[in-house]
């Protein structure tokens, strides 16, 4: 028998309060084991994340949102999943994303490299992220 399998993510220690958001509404709807990760969406190589992979040949995954799963790429990890049997429910559908979720999405982008080239304490990797938050917050 195939189990269900939750998983919710924040992206950074400050969203603690929205991860346990995520894991009780998970577990409102019946949900019994819950992964967690904090970390960005677009790191492969969270740990939560690849404990899920492994699931995935047993399992049905359940996430509050897409973008909690992964912050692109949702619709080709759902095929592959789907491919070895396993479904994905999205328990809250969003029909069109906020200007404001676009604009973190770009700087989410924009701050992956400079993470990765300067490491994530650099004063580089901070200038990056200070400079790119100010360019969007003038449109």
């Amino acid at each position: 028998m195939r189990s269900v399998t939750g998983y919710a993510r924040v992206s950074s220690a400050t969203q603690k309060d929205d991860l346990k958001r995520q894991v009780e509404y998970l577990r409102q709807r019946g949900v019994q084991e819950v992964i967690t990760d904090v970390g960005s969406g677009l790191n492969e190589r969270r740990k939560g994340f690849l404990k899920l992979l492994d699931r995935v040949l047993h399992n049905e995954v359940v996430v509050v949102y897409e973008d909690r799963l992964t912050r692109f790429g949702f619709d080709t990890l759902k095929k592959v999943f789907e491919a070895h049997g396993t479904s994905v429910e999205v328990l809250n559908q969003l029909e069109m994303k906020s200007q404001q979720e676009l604009v973190e999405d770009l700087i989410t982008v924009i701050s992956h490299f400079p993470g990765k080239m300067y490491g994530l304490r650099s004063h580089k990797y901070k200038e990056v992220i200070k400079y790119a938050k100010n360019l969007f917050a003038q449109s």
